[in-house]
């Protein structure tokens, strides 16, 4: 359980990476529960920072991790932590990553 305005912090691995210049995924959150606070690079090389947290038409909300080279630039190998999630509690909840492909 977090408490109201407690952090969360999703660390995003990746494993056996091969030859990666781009990232991305949808993370559908419910709005009422959480507030975006941002990213923290951890292994990310020179990629670009694209991430976008959307607010859709139908209400609903989606946070796309979006990570781009722009131009010839390393490419990411191997098994790393990459990035970390940060997101705010707006009141007491229990914290389910798993739960929330049902958004």
């Amino acid at each position: 359980m977090y408490n109201k305005d407690e952090i969360v912090e999703v660390l995003v691995k990746g494993e056996n990476l091969k030859s990666i210049n781009a990232l991305s995924f949808a993370l559908p959150y419910n709005q009422r529960d959480f507030e975006f606070m941002g990213v923290q690079p951890l292994n990310m090389k020179s990629m670009e920072n694209l991430t976008y947290d959307r607010l859709h038409t139908n209400g609903s909300k989606a946070l796309y991790p979006t990570f781009v080279n722009i131009g010839n630039k390393e490419a990411i190998e191997g098994t790393a932590d990459l990035f970390i999630l940060k997101l705010k509690v707006k009141h007491k909840v229990k914290f389910d990553l798993k739960q929330w492909t049902e958004y």
